[in-house]
């Protein structure tokens, strides 16, 4: 079985992390003890929250992922490392809420988490990229092994070790007699008896519409979601005319899965309740679960996961509770824990201080300031970003993210000013290179953008994730060139993402509007069709290749397939009509170009610019 092959590296990265660990430790007389076993420094980017990380002496970024098995590795990431790999044992299979992967075993000699070097650890190597400049996430094989405190909203994951601490000890040290909801947390007693090395994700009871759901705590997972199956449980369905769809999203998995957005009665968990609140569903798969509470939840709520007693405590920390872009009402259903409602400390319990209001260091400052942005909240998190940067100026990181959030709130100028600052104390950042060269081009400097984007390319390995982006700049500053360039580059090392289809179809596009192997833009945007969600943009492309082949009714059934989904498609229309004159349907074929040139004037001198004809 998979789990045999973590046993001795769990065991290693326990004595590990216990070393980096400075204890807390209550009087020996205490019933109850919490021993701090390190202190992670955590920092939520796009509602995700990453760990600082050494791979074999390099500086990397995890997502913390609480809903994963095992830790996992990407395979560009295993290539750009180097990491020695080996097959699966025979029937294994690794899987995500998107569908199954390939997956081989991976080996780092040395992971530094906490300053705390362990050696010889093992990863899945599996997936496409995890976000946010991330080389992988680590899962439940490193946070299962203690217990878990969660406090998204001032950036840190605290990893205890208790002693002596029973059902009855309140583990919500912090909450000083506010309400404080817990959560008896699903067991696998059949891995617990037979399986004793294995640790499975974090799971227990929550209520939607009074129907009983089991969710998964997933960190790892930007945005709450249900299956569609539990969706149709509580009465939603796509079907619903209150429904509305909210796009696609993708996860470990190959597939990009459709999502919707309902409004449900009530969601309740422990004490806590938010009626006619709206939630996601979606097309995901998932193990013994019908819900992901993700990092959105986490980030309203101050969590302590007892795996020693299997318990789950929360408290409100304020906030959204789902990442929809509203705030639902909150209602704490009971009176505050006492000695009587079996949440309050047992006599003689001991533990930590609460963690202080304000951050004590620019790190922390810099942490709570990304919480803040991900909840929309720019103006606190540029403040507590100007808090970190009067403390220690001359940090990169500080002044690149204060800038991206400049640039969220619309201030191009003082953003601008962040990152001239950050790539002077930092001078081959390719990420700050890439956010500069986008803005760059919002303010139509596109020479000074393509210098940038040279730069960037230049300090990135061939496997990195930014080549994506580098090539979608490139594409808006119409360097078709350099975009097929860029494009070819993560294409080769990224056959697993999700995102390939996006990527085959830029491709594509800049391929036929250059005019250039048009053989290899029709094969692009067969990949594209075939693997991904059809939209609008995938077939137009396909139909200008076909145009510019002379495959007429090639071309019109395509352009006729993108107008299906999205009417007022301009260049659709215009290449219809262009197929349709050459076919001899003179009027039809006015009648598509004018349609086109009433949506975009500038096209007739876009499609003569590009030779199509």
């Amino acid at each position: 079985m998979l789990y045999r092959l973590f046993c001795k590296t769990l065991r290693r990265l326990a004595f590990g992390l216990a070393l980096a660990g400075t204890a807390a430790c209550a009087p020996a007389w205490a019933k109850c003890e919490l021993d701090s076993v390190a202190a992670l420094p955590v920092t939520l980017r796009g509602m995700q929250p990453l760990l600082p990380a050494k791979i074999n002496g390099q500086d990397v970024a995890f997502v913390l992922s609480s809903g994963s098995d095992y830790s996992v590795i990407t395979s560009a990431n295993a290539d750009k490392f180097d990491l020695p790999r080996e097959m699966l044992p025979l029937g294994m299979f690794v899987s995500g809420s998107t569908g199954a992967v390939d997956a081989d075993v991976g080996r780092v000699y040395v992971l530094t988490l906490a300053d705390a070097p362990i050696h010889d650890m093992q990863f899945i190597v599996a997936g496409g990229e995890t976000g946010q400049g991330s080389v992988g996430a680590l899962g439940q094989n490193i946070l299962g092994l203690f217990d878990v405190e969660y406090d998204l909203a001032k950036g840190t994951v605290h990893l205890w070790k208790p002693k002596g601490c029973n059902g009855a000890a309140n583990m919500a040290y912090w909450s000083g007699g506010a309400p404080v909801s817990v959560i008896d947390l699903d067991v696998d007693y059949f891995s617990r008896r037979y399986q004793r090395d294995r640790i499975s994700p974090t799971k227990g009871p929550v209520y939607v519409n009074g129907v009983r759901l089991t969710a998964s705590f997933d960190t790892g997972s930007a945005s709450s979601i249900m299956t569609r199956d539990a969706a149709a449980k509580i009465g939603l369905t796509p079907n619903d005319p209150t429904v509305v769809k909210a796009g696609y999203s993708h996860g470990l998995g190959k597939r990009t899965v459709q999502s919707w957005i309902g409004t449900v009665k009530s969601f309740k968990i422990g004490q806590e309740e938010i009626r006619n609140t709206k939630m996601r569903f979606g097309d995901i798969e998932l193990t013994n679960a019908d819900m992901i509470l993700g990092s959105d939840f986490f980030l309203a709520h101050h969590i302590f996961v007892s795996n020693q007693q299997h318990k789950l405590y929360l408290s409100y920390n304020g906030g959204p509770i789902f990442d929809l872009s509203q705030t639902p009402k909150l209602i704490v259903q009971g009176d505050p824990p006492s000695a009587t409602s079996g949440v309050a400390a047992a006599p003689g319990y001991s533990a930590p201080e609460p963690t202080g209001a304000e951050p004590i260091d620019a790190d922390g400052f810099a942490r709570r300031g990304a919480a803040y942005a991900s909840r929309n909240d720019l103006a606190d998190a540029i403040a507590d970003l100007g808090k970190a940067i009067n403390m220690a100026p001359t940090v990169a990181d500080y002044h690149y993210a204060r800038g991206l959030y400049y640039r969220r709130d619309h201030q191009p100028v003082p953003a601008m000013a962040d990152f001239d600052a950050a790539l002077k104390l930092k001078p081959n950042d390719g990420v700050t290179l890439v956010a500069r060269a986008g803005l760059h081009l919002a303010n139509h400097e596109t020479a000074q953008a393509v210098q940038d984007l040279e730069a960037a390319d230049k300090a990135s390995a061939k496997q990195d994730d930014i080549h994506l982006q580098i090539a979608n700049l490139y594409a808006v500053a119409d360097r078709s060139e350099a975009a097929i360039q860029q494009y070819s580059l993560w294409i080769d090392s990224h056959d697993e993402d999700p995102r390939l289809p996006q990527a085959l179809n830029g491709r594509c596009w800049r391929r036929a509007l250059s005019g250039v192997d048009l053989d290899k833009a029709l094969n692009d945007c067969n990949r594209a069709i075939r693997n991904g969600p059809k939209n609008a943009g995938m077939f137009d492309s396909r139909g200008l290749v076909h145009l510019r082949l002379g495959d007429l009714d090639k071309a019109i059934a395509d352009y006729d397939a993108a107008l299906a989904i999205n009417p007022k498609l301009g260049w659709s229309l215009y290449g219809r009509g262009l197929a349709k004159q050459r076919k001899g349907l003179t009027a039809e074929g006015a009648a598509d170009i004018a349609a086109a040139v009433a949506i975009n004037p500038m096209l007739p001198d876009e499609v003569t610019k590009r030779g199509v004809t």
